[in-house]
């Protein structure tokens, strides 16, 4: 069974656990989020598998420091792909990361925000 995009416990526990730097990580997170993710969709269309690998396991990584394993499992699909030097990734795997991407980049919003 696919995980929710964010763990709400493990980002809690991690909030508690991180105290201040914990702010600090929700940013780098929502500055590198959406280059990650558009890195990947670049690499896609110039078919470049290193750089699909090399974006998707960095996003795959970042995601378990906020309790992000929803996020993480969807990055390691692609990782997956272009780790066997291939970007034929299928269009709903690229749409689910797309929307768990957003999903949790908006929870980190809020966050950010509260």
């Amino acid at each position: 069974m696919p995980q929710v995009a964010l763990d709400a416990g493990a980002f809690a526990e991690m909030k508690e656990m991180m105290g201040d730097t914990f702010a600090d990580i929700v940013s780098l997170c929502l500055q590198t989020l959406p280059e990650q993710l558009s890195g990947i969709e670049t690499a896609i269309q110039n078919t470049n598998a290193e750089e699909l690998f090399n974006l998707a396991h960095k996003m795959k990584s970042s995601c378990g420091s906020i309790g992000a394993f929803g996020l993480a499992e969807k990055a390691q699909v692609l990782e997956l792909i272009g780790r066997e030097g291939k970007t034929d990734v299928p269009e709903q795997a690229l749409d689910e990361l797309r929307i768990a991407t957003n999903q949790v980049i908006n929870i980190l919003n809020n966050e950010a925000n509260s």
